[in-house]
């Protein structure tokens, strides 16, 4: 019976912890309305520099031209979009953490600019002008780009920083609720789960740290980017688990009313 009191807790704890929202649809879906235009416009713009390459006409130049200007406004839109939302993502868990927020600034650095380009490439007439546009964005994109590759690594480490924000909280909640003086079982029981949490902590800095080192950013580029990071998130993941199944143990068997 205790077995399955355990499992029935573990629900309701998650479920405290993490409670069911809406995913923030206006971000998202202005996203995925951004992204789905560029799709479109690069589509048309594909097809019309097929023609001009087969018929290099001016008409047929000026046609791609002009198709191309409005791909790289829907690019950039979308780009926008996608800032914006992870901005939303790591900003709905409401917490104050200083590696995470270098993350936030270069975000919406990335959303400015990109709102920016949009506009600036409304100004191309030319191919001479597409071409000028075209360079000089590749000249100042990388930075912008590689803040959603951070950004990313970011809403996972703000995740863990909100579980272990919620975690310190439910052990405060039941801690008044245990009897004192402590048995020695319980304050081994006690001391256990908070150097795990301790642990956890670290785990958690280490890796915001790691994310933020001059080492990984020169390796940011890689193929390789995302799966020792998210190894290391997974770890810890299973690290919190361990740790709500300590103090679900210890609300069941030592937790009075």
């Amino acid at each position: 019976m205790k077995s399955f009191a355990k499992i029935v807790l573990s629900f309701i704890f998650v479920f405290l912890i993490f409670p069911m929202k809406p995913v923030l649809a206006d971000y998202r879906s202005d996203y995925e309305y951004q992204y789905n235009q560029y799709r479109q416009n690069y589509i048309e713009y594909s097809v019309l520099k097929k023609d001009f390459l087969n018929n290099p006409t001016l008409d047929n130049q000026q046609k791609a031209v002009l198709v191309a200007k409005e791909t790289l406004k829907a690019r950039d839109l979308a780009k926008a979009s996608y800032a914006a939302y992870l901005l939303s993502l790591i900003q709905e868990k409401k917490i104050s953490y200083h590696p995470i927020n270098l993350h936030i600034v270069s975000l919406q650095a990335a959303h400015k600019y990109f709102l920016s380009e949009a506009q600036k490439s409304q100004s191309i007439i030319t191919s001479t002008d597409l071409k000028a546009f075209s360079e000089e964005y590749s000249k100042s994109v990388l930075t912008h780009n590689r803040s959603f590759r951070t950004g990313v690594i970011a809403n996972k480490i703000a995740d863990l920083v909100r579980f272990q924000l919620d975690g310190k909280e439910a052990f405060n909640t039941i801690l008044p609720k245990l009897a004192s003086p402590f048995s020695t079982s319980l304050a081994d029981r006690i001391n256990e789960l908070q150097l795990l949490g301790n642990r956890i902590d670290n785990d958690v800095d280490n890796l915001a740290t790691k994310v933020s080192s001059e080492e990984d950013m020169d390796n940011i580029d890689n193929e390789t980017y995302f799966t020792n990071k998210t190894e290391a998130v997974r770890d810890i993941q299973k690290l919190q688990l361990k740790w709500i199944d300590g103090l679900i143990d210890i609300d069941i068997n030592y937790a009075h009313s």
